[in-house]
């Protein structure tokens, strides 16, 4: 990659330096001078130098840097740089995206004072061949309503791919597809099995249209694609058909782009998460202070923001809410929703609301939430001696590409977890917080960060309509669960009593009704009480679907309980818990600990 650049006034001062910086964050080979045969080697040499007055630019310790040795640069002399300039080339990012920028920067008077040119280069990162398709319909439907199956093809990293075919005079592509009930499904659709042929715009995902049965049940579909899509094929997530005030919708509700230390523009970002990954709902949370250019010095990139989310909100399809993400590396990192149109920033480094506290205080009669996340751990885990504010903060993320904040036993701890500092220790010591996941992903790919990093986060919301009213009202009774990144379906009760709701004390047993339909084989069903975990193991080998009822001994004041479902192919989801009125003894010799005999046993 060649580059020109031209020596403004007052010139370059000798020692002074020249810096290349490619995106920081992620793939892209760093810029170097040292090792002409390694990745991202880089040259600077002047096109006209008067051979009366040489001077050199000499790679320095510094990464990408240059010094002008010999002489000063004078405004107008003109600047080669190679940046992979080597036969290795340089490596470009794995996560496609519009308009990468690539900086060039200036310490200009030799102080050790670096600035970055306003203008950038901008390279566009292309996807790979298309190895996947994803397809997705709702998750929730009433009998006899007519719906969508969307579909999109990806690369191995998630990347958005082109359809193979090209499009027609008008912009159209045509694809056909096969669309079957699998055999485990307990209800088929009333139409639309078959052979399938869909048309669509040249940017918009491929859409099949069914209607559901009459019947309640379990809608379980596979779609494979006909003449050059044979080899791609999915199976849907279970879209169960019921008849319920509320509707189960997903949520992705933390991820980030370009605008602080993410991939790709977000505009791209809303169309991935509509068009790929056909969420329901959709937050972008990008650092309030993170990345070259933070997000609370950059009043035009908040303004940009909030117009794409006004944009792309459209209520009953796709919610959008506007966010950041409060990055203290004192206190943890929190995002923070809105649920109307406006949003300020409060900066994690400014004094008055760099604790959280001070956070809560200043959003405090505004409809926004905040959101815990990565607690246990890397890369900074939550100070929860702050307790979390339960108005404001009703439900934390404990999955997302980090790992799993919930517990030392979960299956895949968020690295460099803090013994004391997981969710159910918080939950221990008389928080009240429901369970969301959501991705934190950084590559574009809202909804599917588990495609690239083996592991995201999704949150799903049983909600009484898709809008941002009935999702905030949602979050706030934390009738909410968790995953890693599977769409499964849950819901979970006590004595009738909901996931995130309140229990009166009793005197009696409890009857808890456990449903699940399953995207793998169940592997195992844990019981969570308190400080207690009991193993089930599925109704029998091989099982993706679950409707348990089962007697558990009495809940004392202050208890918990939840649900945390495995699958064989590594997904999780977890139920929000359900409280009992009162304060637990947390602080007694008595208290339940995680070695504790499990009292749910002895009911077995």
């Amino acid at each position: 990659m060649t580059i020109h650049l031209e020596v403004g006034a007052p010139g370059i001062a000798e020692g002074g330096s020249i810096f290349v910086l490619p995106d920081p964050f992620w793939f892209w080979s760093g810029a170097q001078g040292s090792d002409p045969d390694a990745p991202g080697y880089t040259t600077m040499r002047i096109l006209a130098s008067p051979a009366a007055l040489p001077v050199r630019l000499v790679p320095t310790e510094l990464p990408g840097a240059f010094r002008v040795e010999g002489r000063p640069l004078a405004e107008g002399e003109q600047v080669e740089i190679v940046y992979g300039a080597g036969p290795a080339g340089t490596v470009v990012d794995r996560y496609a995206e519009r308009g990468s920028e690539l900086r060039i920067g200036l310490d200009a008077n030799g102080d050790g004072q670096r600035a970055w040119l306003a203008d950038r280069l901008l390279v566009d990162v292309l996807p790979n061949a298309a190895s996947e398709l994803v397809a997705f319909g709702p998750a929730e439907l009433a009998p006899g309503e007519p719906f969508e199956i969307q579909l999109a093809l990806v690369d191995a990293a998630g990347n958005r791919a082109d359809w193979p075919d090209a499009p027609n005079a008008a912009g159209e592509r045509r694809a056909r597809f096969t669309l079957r009930s699998l055999p485990i499904a307990t209800i088929e659709p009333a139409s639309g099995l078959g052979e399938r042929e869909s048309v669509s715009a040249e940017d918009a995902p491929h859409r099949l249209r069914l209607v559901a049965p009459g019947a309640e049940g379990t809608l379980r579909l596979a779609v494979r694609g006909t003449g050059a899509l044979a080899q791609l094929h999915a199976d849907l997530p279970p879209i169960v058909v019921r008849r319920s005030a509320t509707r189960l919708y997903w949520a992705d509700l933390h991820g980030h782009t370009r605008f602080s230390d993410g991939t790709g523009t977000p505009e791209d970002y809303f169309r991935y998460a509509r068009d790929v990954a056909r969420l329901d709902a959709i937050a972008l949370t990008d650092h309030d202070h993170w990345g070259l250019d933070p997000l609370d010095e950059n009043p035009e990139r908040q303004a940009a923001i909030l117009a794409l989310v006004r944009a792309y909100h459209a209520p009953g399809r796709f919610v959008t809410l506007p966010g950041y993400e409060w990055t203290s590396w004192l206190h943890g990192h929190r995002h923070v929703l809105s649920f109307d149109d406006t949003l300020e920033i409060a900066s994690s480094l400014d004094p008055a609301t760099d604790r959280p506290d001070e956070l809560w205080a200043f959003l405090r009669g505004k409809p926004v939430l905040t959101f815990a996340h990565h607690s246990a751990g890397e890369p900074v885990a939550t100070n929860w001696h702050f307790a979390p504010d339960p108005e404001l903060e009703p439900v934390t993320e404990i999955a997302s590409v980090h790992g799993m904040s919930e517990a030392g036993d979960a299956p895949s701890p968020v690295a460099g977890a803090f013994e004391g500092n997981f969710v159910r220790d918080v939950l221990r010591h008389g928080a009240r917080l429901g369970f969301i996941g959501s991705g934190d992903s950084h590559d574009g790919h809202p909804g599917l960060a588990q495609i690239a990093a083996g592991q995201g986060g999704l949150a799903g919301l049983f909600a009484e309509g898709l809008d941002r009213a009935s999702l905030h009202a949602a979050l706030k009774a934390r009738r909410t669960f968790a995953t890693n990144g599977i769409r499964a379906w849950l819901e979970v009760s006590i004595d009738g009593i909901p996931m995130g709701g309140l229990l009166a004390p009793g005197s009696a047993d409890h009857l808890l009704r456990i449903r699940f339909e399953a995207t793998s084989p169940i592997e195992r069903i844990d019981l969570v009480r308190t400080g207690h975990v009991a193993a089930l193991d599925p109704p029998q080998p091989g099982a993706r679907s679950l409707d348990l009822e089962r007697r558990i001994p009495r809940l004392g004041p202050g208890e918990f309980h939840y649900v945390r479902i495995v699958q064989a192919d590594g997904g999780v989801a977890w139920s929000s818990p359900i409280f009992v009125e009162g304060r637990i003894a947390s602080a007694s010799p008595e208290a339940p600990s995680e070695s504790s005999p499990d009292p749910e046993r002895k009911s077995e």
